[in-house]
């Protein structure tokens, strides 16, 4: 673990300047759950929008556009009251990578029907907590897991998911950091920018880090941890790292750091032309010391 802990806040706070901005959020599938103002749009949006988020960006981004162009105005009352925007998908799905034209079809029938069995208010918080309302990472991560493979085997009139379907919901057994659910419970607990704070069960101190590629190789360089191939546990353990800086909001430095990867192109080695100018080089193990920024332009 990072030694000098206070001087990785110091930068942090500062990389977390420069993209805490609205307009930064074009580079993140977050921006399509901010197209929307009701809670029940917001979620459903965020749901498919972090789930589907494998891939670089821009092939995501547009994937999602051709979903929920046709949903219109408002996703989860498109969906749920059948509307002819949503037969429109169903008649004609796009599809994305491992997710087959009908892999996504069962995907949407599938969000209907969670729409239709909670007609109000907040959809999936409730599959993510116990009988006594309480949340332990692993286990409420594999009991949403649980539910929705239920449901899309149930809409799937099957009794096995095809492999589009099981990529999407992930194996419920399996160690893997589970990012792209880490990710949405992101987006659904946190009350400040970017994420949306709708969950009120859940803290944010309690959610695995979402371990993308990116901030796997920014634990590394950053001394954070040696570990290479991020498991449930390695995600567990970088927000207990967190926990160290920001004690009820381990997580609000991770969309910033995402940005490093996304917009800085981070490559996790040096490189003259990208290392000098990054805001984290007083503190990465892979910069020489007392490097001088690079003159742009």
């Amino acid at each position: 673990m990072q030694s000098n802990a206070q001087s990785l806040k110091k930068s942090l706070e500062t990389l977390k300047t420069t993209y805490h901005q609205e307009n930064i959020l074009k580079t993140d599938p977050i921006i399509f759950p901010y197209r929307y103002k009701n809670i029940r749009d917001i979620e459903i949006v965020a749901f498919f929008s972090s789930l589907f988020a494998y891939g670089n960006v821009r092939s995501i981004q547009s994937f999602l556009e051709s979903l929920l162009e046709p949903l219109g105005d408002s996703p989860s009352e498109e969906i749920e009251k059948n509307g002819k925007g949503f037969k429109y998908l169903l008649d004609d799905p796009p599809y994305y990578r491992f997710q087959t034209k009908n892999d996504i079809k069962i995907i949407l029938r599938t969000v209907q029907d969670f729409l239709k069995l909670s007609s109000n208010g907040i959809i999936f918080e409730k599959f993510f907590l116990d009988s006594e309302s309480r949340f332990t990472p692993i286990e409420a991560i594999q009991r949403f897991q649980e539910q929705l493979t239920k449901k899309l085997l149930e809409m799937s009139d099957s009794t096995k998911l095809s492999y589009g379907l099981q990529f999407f919901v992930g194996k419920k057994d399996s160690r893997s950091p589970k990012k792209r659910i880490c990710l949405f419970l992101r987006w659904m607990v946190r009350t400040k920018f970017p994420d949306f704070g709708l969950y009120k069960n859940i803290k944010p101190n309690q959610i695995p880090y979402p371990a993308d590629v990116h901030i796997q190789k920014l634990a590394q360089v950053l001394g954070i941890t040696k570990v290479k191939s991020f498991r449930i546990h390695d995600a567990i353990a970088l927000t207990e790292f967190f926990i160290t800086l920001s004690p009820e909001d381990p997580l609000e430095y991770d969309f910033h750091l995402t940005r490093v990867g996304i917009i800085e192109k981070c490559k996790g080695r040096f490189d003259l032309e990208i290392c000098p100018n990054c805001q984290l080089r007083e503190v990465c193990l892979v910069v020489p010391r007392g490097i001088e920024p690079r003159l742009q332009g």
